[in-house]
């Protein structure tokens, strides 16, 4: 017993040393870590890289759901101009890309059933003034004879059903453009012009001489680019914060730099079953002559404000997924995670504010140069 008593005292001897090393070494490697988020920095190294500093303000943020879509022609500019009956077309005036005035001459077109229309219509006519005076007649005779009721309710239903065919083609001539007086005459036309119901420019052709065309076709599309709006596809979680007259901040694809403004006027009521999108249009003002409909636009609706802790952007750099700042004591300078929330206007919202941060010398110029130094040291 007596002999092991040395060696059990040893045992728990270099047990103890062994804790004493670990808690040593735990301690250095605390100090390490925290070495590393710091950086000491003479006063010339500080006006070399331009490091200066400020503090955290309180400011008003505006919050935006971002967006994007495309630029489109306001309904009411588009128009498909179609023959009102079906017919060859003798002469085109116009051609693809072409600007054309509202009603102008843009085809003319010809068809034997357009000369057998005006038949039809200068017999109705005629018929007409036949059928007024047999019913007037049978009228008459009604009254002395109760036995010629039955010839004078077929007197007017013969009337009736003419009078409705006269005046079904009498429309359909009126709105060709064909003028009656002529017709009523017996002069009849063989051809027939297409006029062009707006303003605007043809953006397609779907005509050439000769060219058979039913009243379901149409001969062009025509598009007035004066008055465009911006159709944007919102997500369906944003619905509830999407009004009338809020600011929409757009960017075109061919100018970048350039950042243009408008409100949305219109709010869709149907969601798309496949992007589960929502549309959103906005009015154009002063129209840009380099804005074309079709191109992509990106986009951001500002739906509230909010007070909120900022930053300038600059103050804050982004490394591996997290963001951090920089605080300033004399010449020392220590880094600080932090996280980031709403980034408008070359500020941004910190969201985990602390005293420290809230009363500190944050850098706000010169971050990067900071970063570097510190992540060298790693």
């Amino acid at each position: 017993m007596k002999k092991n008593i040395p060696i059990y005292f040893l045992t728990i001897l270099l047990f103890s040393c062994s804790l004493k090393n670990k808690d040593k070494n735990k301690t250095n490697l605390s100090e390490e870590l925290l070495q590393k988020d710091s950086i000491e920095l003479t006063g010339k190294q500080i006006k070399q890289n331009n490091i200066q500093t400020g503090f955290v303000k309180k400011s008003t943020l505006p919050c935006y759901i971002e967006c994007s879509g495309t630029i489109e022609v306001l309904p009411q500019n588009t128009a498909l101009v179609s023959p009102p009956i079906n017919g060859f077309i003798k002469q085109l005036f116009y051609y693809s890309g072409d600007y054309v005035k509202a009603g102008s001459v843009l085809a003319i077109m010809q068809h034997p059933d357009f000369i057998k229309l005006q038949q039809q219509y200068l017999e109705a006519k005629i018929k007409k003034e036949q059928f007024e005076e047999e019913f007037k007649r049978q009228g008459e005779l009604t009254i002395e004879n109760a036995s010629s009721i039955k010839k004078m309710q077929k007197a007017q239903t013969d009337y009736l059903i003419n009078d409705a065919i006269f005046r079904s083609l009498k429309l359909q001539l009126e709105l060709i453009g064909i003028d009656l007086e002529n017709i009523n005459k017996g002069e009849f036309v063989s051809e027939f012009k297409i006029k062009t119901p707006i303003s605007g420019y043809i953006s397609q052709l779907n005509a050439k001489q000769g060219k058979y065309l039913e009243s379901k076709n149409y001969i062009a599309k025509i598009v007035n680019t004066s008055k465009l709006q911006i159709c944007l596809s919102v997500p369906e979680e944003h619905i509830a914060d999407l009004k009338n007259d809020q600011e929409i901040k757009f960017q075109v694809s061919n100018n970048k730099n350039s950042v243009y403004t408008t409100k949305i006027n219109h709010i869709g009521n149907i969601v798309d079953k496949t992007n589960k999108n929502i549309t959103v249009t906005g009015h154009i003002k002063n129209n840009n002559k380099n804005f074309k409909p079709g191109m992509y636009v990106n986009a951001s609706i500002n739906i509230s404000e909010k007070e909120a802790f900022t930053l300038p952007n600059d103050a804050v750099v982004d490394l591996k997924g997290e963001s951090f700042v920089f605080i300033k004591k004399d010449n020392s300078f220590k880094r600080i995670k932090i996280e980031k929330g709403v980034v408008q206007n070359d500020f941004c919202e910190i969201l985990n504010l602390d005293k420290e941060l809230l009363k500190a010398e944050v850098v706000i110029k010169g971050v990067y140069y900071l970063m570097a130094e510190t992540e060298a040291e790693e």
